[in-house]
């Protein structure tokens, strides 16, 4: 069967999964409504470029004690059957491809998956790591199902905003403001779903529909006779996968001999190879009015494999064109020679 991407995340320490398909965006936790009458798995409101969403401290749902929320803490936006519903999670990691072979069903035992509308619907195997992999359609079924049964009867006795410091309640306006801003003609259709990278020192993005997943570099066997930017193959799973180093298509004088020890897995038609990557640092969804097509950096010129550029937080970040870079006739090896 064909692996699944899942955006993984972290909350009170456990690993945990969301089908990324189900994911619509991702941002820092902003300032929130309160919401009167509310139980204590509900953290508020927000105003997202004018449609209300409601979003939950998921720990809650989970049956962890409620605990002050954290302005380190990120929201992610998942689709439900019905609406759109924000989740409250400690911190993002990236995206993953799971193998079905490496999940077992909570339905499998009578321990996990209990209640009419459970939200675990699976356990990962990764490494030593056990991912608890949550079922999106459950969490649009409705408040009443969420909410432990110890807890229904609790509501919020004060404002989201009263939890942080006079200063962090700046932060959270800011951003709350950010996303409460309608830009002209925006429409969700032209949103680009991003991975945030790192090369010598620079942060570069690169579409996800045809990254595969992220993962550690296991043991690389050379290929002789085979150009500097082939680093050699690996064995994934199973599957013998070609690892390429871009950094000289992409105008980079490497600082050092690479050692790679990440790569991002690329999946185009038929084409399966591995680009070595530094760090991966994010996921963000942009808006095409977001994207500057003028070029800023010195290494940018008349390349083209850049696609654009975009701010980032503090930095600016050079948007990759991996599948044009991975198909060009340059990165072909030919052994006919």
């Amino acid at each position: 069967m064909t692996p699944t991407s899942y955006l993984l995340f972290t909350l009170d320490g456990a690993h945990y999964g969301l089908a990324a398909e189900a994911v619509q965006e991702m941002f820092l936790l902003p300032a929130l409504i309160s919401v009167p009458e509310s139980g204590p798995e509900v953290a508020g409101m927000l105003n997202l470029r004018g449609q209300l969403l409601p979003v939950i401290n998921l720990r809650v749902c989970l049956g962890y004690p409620q605990q002050p929320n954290a302005l380190s803490q990120a929201v992610i936006v998942v689709q439900g059957r019905r609406r759109q519903l924000g989740l409250v999670v400690d911190q993002i990691q990236n995206v993953e491809a799971i193998d079905p072979s490496s999940i077992t069903a909570a339905q499998e035992t009578s321990y996990f998956g209990c209640g009419e509308h459970p939200l675990t619907m699976g356990f990962a195997r990764r490494g030593d790591t056990v991912i608890i992999l949550i079922d999106p359609v459950a969490l649009g079924q409705g408040s009443h199902s969420l909410a432990p049964s110890s807890a229904v009867a609790e509501v919020q006795t004060s404002p989201f905003i009263e939890q942080f410091s006079p200063a962090d309640r700046q932060v959270l306006q800011a951003r709350a403001a950010g996303l409460t801003q309608l830009i002209a003609s925006e429409n969700t259709s032209d949103l680009s779903a991003l991975a945030v990278i790192g090369l010598e020192g620079e942060r570069f993005a690169l579409g996800l529909e045809s990254v595969h997943e992220f993962t550690e570099v296991p043991q690389i066997t050379s290929i002789p006779c085979c150009p500097a930017h082939i680093v050699g193959n690996i064995n994934l799973r199973g599957e013998i996968l070609t690892l390429i180093d871009v950094r000289h298509f992409l105008n980079l004088a490497p600082a050092a001999p690479i050692q790679p020890k990440t790569a991002v897995i690329m999946r185009i038609g038929s084409l399966v190879a591995g680009v070595v990557i530094d760090d991966v640092f994010d996921v963000i969804y942009l808006h095409a009015a977001e994207i500057a097509a003028t070029p800023t950096t010195v290494h940018s010129s008349n390349n083209p494999y850049l696609k654009g550029f975009a701010q980032h937080g503090d930095s600016m970040l050079t948007l990759i064109d991996l599948p044009k870079l991975l198909t060009a006739d340059e990165l072909v090896v030919d052994y006919s020679d």
